[in-house]
């Protein structure tokens, strides 16, 4: 038994105008189309189906990037599982927000701690931290908790021989501390 299937999409517009009398067209403009498009599909995969729809949207009038965003927003939307817009993402190598966020985070991390490292070659003899190697301090705090749980000039430090400034650290933001470079649990090792 042999199985034949073919999918047909019929499209027709017809234009008339809402000035002068019948039959007043520009130059451009056809009074009428009408598009029929056949295709077999005994054999057809997703994506071959998908390029036959691309062909009729473009012939509706709509543009490549049209039919692009079209496709990705079905598939990649609130509906989906997130599993399976990962699993596409990465058949396409596409990366998803989520992963490009950590992927960000990530780099950042390496620029500030590069900053640092060629703060610090600039200014060897500098015997305070540099706005750059603060930075890094700050970014590292912020992303593992802080200071291994000893904020610089917080009691809990202080009770363990932190020198780093109290007063100062009480109204700086959890993300930036002062911090003294002869504290034995926040200064720079040597």
């Amino acid at each position: 038994m042999t199985y034949k299937a073919k999918l047909k999409v019929q499209f027709d517009t017809e234009w008339t105008p809402t000035y002068g009398g019948s039959g007043m067209y520009d130059d451009e403009t056809l009074p009428e189309e009408h598009y029929t498009f056949e295709i077999p599909c005994e054999d057809i995969n997703t994506i071959q189906l998908f390029r036959f729809f691309g062909t009729i949207a473009r012939t509706m009038g709509h543009n490549e990037i049209g039919i692009m965003k079209g496709a990705c927003s079905l598939a990649f939307n609130d509906t989906r599982s997130e599993e399976d817009m990962k699993k596409i993402a990465y058949e396409f190598d596409l990366k998803l927000s989520e992963e490009y966020s950590k992927e960000f985070a990530e780099m950042q991390d390496e620029i500030y701690d590069l900053k640092a490292k060629l703060s610090r070659f600039e200014n060897p003899d500098n015997p305070q931290y540099t706005d750059e190697e603060m930075d890094a301090m700050t970014a590292e705090q912020y992303k593992y908790k802080g200071w291994n749980g000893l904020v610089p000039g917080s009691p809990e430090a202080v009770e363990k021989n932190c020198k780093c400034p109290v007063m100062d650290n009480e109204d700086m933001p959890e993300d930036r501390k002062w911090v003294n470079g002869d504290c034995p649990l926040h200064g720079k090792a040597k």
